[in-house]
């Protein structure tokens, strides 16, 4: 509970102060550097915080430099999608931010010029998320430990496939139609390196979207002010963190609605924002299942004991 407690006050509070500055487009851009760096991981907390602080920076700069060119945008998220797929410690870090900070599109903000600066938000955000992580000591949730490098790369081909099919919907029909960005993020999410894991996920990423979406669907139909946006955004991160190790079905409810709320803060969607997404999370989740069944499908976590200990003897 302190974890979590301490990881949602983490990603409120650069929120909170950029709404009370007057930069509200910095502060959500700065939240969700936060965020990414505080996502569960089984690795050593010093080598994780320094390649997410680079990712996230990068990222930043990346999608800056792509502004108004949705192709480039779409090779460089696919190409950090399946570089995370084969070296995980990187992980989804670098494809999501990314594609959230394109979104979020925070570039051109008013105020002083290091809020204008490509990458400084990510990195102000980054270095926070980081510096809360390595003085607790330790993240809210450890994740699953790395597969063995023959199913990385057929999970790095797989995700290859559907992140660059994804992408490239989006630069053809435009980047925010009908939310066709949860569509990249339930895919990255959703799809693991072998078809059990990726049933799993779907099946409880769908049970937490469905009534993560439908609070979101309310708290928007309030027409809540910035303030208590803000204040729904860090409870939904408390309740996330702390109930992440006990099921991942409660960080599917809590986190894409801390998501959501947050990536259209700097322009408020309608309400009904919420159901896109989960019709979005829905297709793109079952995609992921499809293509862990049909695309170079890996043996089972059985068949592959039974393999490795016939190499043994």
């Amino acid at each position: 509970m302190p974890a979590g407690i301490a990881a949602g006050s983490s990603i409120v509070l650069p929120l909170l102060a950029g709404t009370a500055l007057g930069e509200t487009p910095f502060g959500a851009a700065m939240t969700l550097a936060t965020a990414l760096m505080l996502y569960p991981a089984p690795f050593r907390l010093a080598p994780l915080m320094l390649v997410r602080i680079v990712a996230v920076t990068s990222a930043g700069v990346f999608a800056w430099l792509t502004t108004g060119h949705p192709w480039v945008l779409a090779a460089g998220v696919t190409a950090a999608a399946v570089a995370g797929a084969l070296w995980p410690i990187l992980g989804t870090t670098a494809a999501l931010a990314a594609l959230f900070v394109a979104i979020m599109d925070d570039t051109g903000v008013s105020g002083a010029w290091i809020t204008q600066l490509p990458g400084a938000a990510q990195l102000a955000g980054a270095l926070w998320g980081a510096a809360v992580v390595l003085m607790l000591g330790r993240l809210s949730a450890t994740g699953r430990p790395p597969e063995p490098a023959p199913r990385r790369r057929r999970h790095a081909a797989r995700l290859g496939l559907l992140i660059g099919a994804s992408m490239s919907l989006m630069a053809v029909l435009g980047l925010r139609v009908a939310e066709g960005h949860w569509l990249v993020t339930s895919i990255l999410n959703t799809l693991q390196p072998t078809q059990e894991a990726t049933g799993t996920r779907y099946a409880k990423r769908l049970l937490g979207n469905v009534l993560g979406s439908a609070l979101t669907a309310l708290i928007l139909l309030g027409h809540p002010s910035a303030l208590v946006t803000a204040l729904c955004v860090g409870g939904a991160g408390v309740l996330a963190h702390t109930y992440r190790a006990a099921n991942y079905t409660y960080w599917s409810i809590w986190m894409p609605m801390m998501l959501l709320l947050l990536s259209d803060f700097s322009h408020p969607e309608p309400w009904d924002a919420s159901l896109l997404k989960m019709a979005m999370n829905a297709a793109g989740g079952l995609a992921a299942v499809l293509a862990a069944r049909w695309l170079w499908p890996a043996p089972s976590r059985t068949a592959y004991a039974q393999v490795e200990e016939g190499k043994e003897t």
